[in-house]
């Protein structure tokens, strides 16, 4: 992998968000990457508990996936080594990345701030869900594993930053509030299940969270009845809305789509 240009997108007290273009297996890819002036405490779906330097949320164009498939690599281990290269360029230890992955290009981020007095949060969404938005618990399981291989699905990854210090705990309930906030974007476009277009999608069968926690005045609670979970459900969903309109216009007619046989 070779790390042609980074690209700063944003800037906040103790972060930098970049946009890192590079080539792996000849095939031009991209990536989020936040990166923290110190070590934080987060929390991910993908790799739990953890202290990081930067989050990444990694694009996999087609051609990737497919080299992936066909050449019968591991997809975690060539994360892993995604994240020794981008370690390595941003001169951190690989321990230090926590990294998610989609098929949607960063060209096609999202991200919002609010604020209030000292207190900020932001989000940094990509929304893929053209070939699996659902109504989770009452869609079927779409997504077949076969040897750890799973079929190429949409996704929607969700980074949330905040200078707030928060416990685990906090960072755990806050994936309540986000998934909420989510939830409303997708009513807000009335994007409808994939598989029952007569469904509104709750989400895709794939969706990351990623929080990070600050390292200044402790919060101790990220529910709707706070402002740390005022602040991340609008940047949230504001973040949501964005990107999820960058998926419809490439596809305006889309409302959903008809069930593909035996898989409903």
């Amino acid at each position: 992998m070779t790390i042609n240009r980074t690209k700063t997108i944003a800037t906040l007290p103790g972060l930098t968000a970049e946009v890192a273009d590079y080539r792996v297996w000849d095939v031009d890819a991209n990536a989020l990457v936040v990166k923290f002036a110190e070590t934080h405490s987060t929390l991910s779906g993908e790799k739990g508990s953890r202290r990081s330097k930067i989050i990444c949320n990694c694009y996999l164009p087609k051609e990737l996936c497919d080299n992936l498939h066909y050449s019968n690599q591991d997809y975690g281990v060539y994360l892993k080594s995604l994240a020794k290269e981008i370690a390595a360029f941003y001169e951190v230890d690989s321990s230090d990345i926590s990294m998610i992955s989609t098929g949607v290009d960063m060209r096609e981020l999202a991200h919002c701030v609010e604020t209030h007095d000292e207190l900020w949060v932001a989000a940094w969404v990509t929304a893929g869900f053209k070939h699996n938005a659902m109504r989770v618990g009452v869609d079927r399981a779409y997504g077949v594993e076969i040897n750890g291989k799973y079929r190429t699905c949409g996704t929607i990854n969700i980074i949330v930053t905040t200078n707030a210090k928060l416990s685990l705990a906090t960072m755990a309930s806050s994936f309540i509030t986000i998934t909420e906030a989510k939830g409303i974007a997708l009513q807000d476009l009335r994007i409808h299940s994939s598989f029952d277009s007569s469904l509104q999608a709750t989400g895709t069968g794939t969706d990351q969270i990623v929080v990070a926690s600050g390292n200044e005045f402790i919060c101790r609670y990220a529910g709707g009845h706070t402002k740390l979970g005022e602040l991340m459900a609008k940047s949230v969903t504001k973040a949501c809305l964005i990107a999820c309109k960058k998926q419809l216009a490439k596809d305006p007619d889309y409302h959903g789509e008809s069930a593909p046989s035996g898989e409903q």
